[in-house]
């Protein structure tokens, strides 16, 4: 129907619409409160390599050599999987142990409530990762975007271990915080999250998550538009990466989006930061990078000091990983080489 509605055109009898729309949203609301209250557990999409102490499922695999000197535990970012890194896995499993797995929420892991999406709960469960499928020699974590977040929080929550069983760290494409800063003014940005905007949104987003994940935005021609932009730098893509990153995106549901949103927003840990000057670590970005400006990882760099190696690929956006792999493969390599990282047992030993 189409036209203006104005008092003179409602029909007696119909005064009771303005109810019928509240009862709708107060129905809506309900559901939504509910869906926040009470666990919304899923299992894992196959065997789950881990379960956390909070009762999550989380699905991991093992590749590369079992004798392998060094474990390379690797750690996905936001929407996306453990097949994010499948070029840094061929690369590595002749020369390493690889773990990988998916962040709860995501790919065949399991999930709970929207409570347990935190950044620090990210952090915890990487730790369980590594205590449960990571074996006893030295560790490198890898992480990209909310994994390296997550890597940032571990090392908060259990310094013991950098310099200790991990011995090398490489942070790609991420962040310590300021996340809402990227594309907006400090000062806006500084008051949306002040006035709990962001929170807001994220809420909404919650309630309209079946709704969302029927339209499968990523799936439409605008929303390859903004993935084109949002995620990928000069260099396009190819067909098969593109498709990749589409298709994850597509199968994460927002429930899970809309939960992480706020963490993201909220986490800001660069008191963390301090622990990596034990050891060799590797910051990584695209220089044409628009969701996780390759500043943050600059400052990630200046931060942490000396031990530090920044690198920023040319023409590369926030997948870095996917679209310029032989990069990525040579700073890991590079990482992987240096005496402190995978130390081998003396000859008396």
């Amino acid at each position: 129907m189409s036209g203006r509605l104005t008092s003179g055109t409602v029909p007696r009898g119909r005064t009771t619409a303005p109810w019928v729309l509240l009862s709708g949203a107060a129905v809506a609301a309900l559901s939504g409160a509910v869906r926040f209250l009470i666990p919304v557990s899923r299992t894992a999409d196959g065997p789950a390599g881990v379960r956390t102490d909070d009762g999550v499922e989380l699905w991991t695999e093992t590749l590369g050599r079992a004798d392998a000197p060094v474990t390379v535990v690797f750690a996905h970012g936001f929407a996306s999987g453990a097949q994010e890194f499948r070029y840094q896995c061929q690369a590595l499993e002749r020369r390493a142990r690889v773990v990988i797995f998916d962040q709860r929420g995501h790919g065949r892991s399991g999930w709970r409530t929207y409570r347990s999406a935190s950044i620090g709960r990210l952090g915890q469960d990487l730790g369980e990762v590594i205590d449960q499928q990571a074996g006893e020699g030295p560790i490198v974590l890898v992480g990209h975007s909310m994994g390296g977040m997550a890597v940032i929080s571990l090392a908060g929550q259990r310094p013991e271990l950098f310099g200790g069983r991990i011995t090398g760290v490489a942070l790609l494409s991420t962040a310590a915080g300021h996340l809402p800063r990227m594309e907006m003014p400090d000062r806006v940005a500084h008051v949306a999250v002040r006035a709990g905007l962001a929170q807001a949104a994220a809420w909404s987003l919650w309630l309209l998550a079946p709704v969302i994940d029927r339209v499968a935005p990523f799936r439409r021609p605008w929303g390859r538009r903004w993935l084109l932009k949002q995620l990928f730098g000069d260099d396009p893509p190819s067909p098969e990466v593109f498709s990749g990153v589409q298709d994850t995106l597509a199968r994460t549901q927002q429930s899970v989006v809309s939960a992480f949103y706020p963490a993201m927003v909220a986490y800001h840990r660069t008191d963390s930061l301090s622990v990596f000057r034990r050891i060799p670590t590797l910051v990584l970005t695209g220089d044409r990078d628009r969701t996780i400006p390759w500043q943050r990882g600059k400052f990630l760099a200046e931060t942490i000091g000396d031990r530090t190696r920044f690198v920023s690929v040319p023409g590369a956006g926030h997948m870095v990983n996917l679209t310029h792999p032989q990069a990525v493969n040579d700073a890991l390599a590079e990482l992987l080489d240096r005496p402190e990282t995978a130390p081998r047992p003396s000859a008396s030993s």
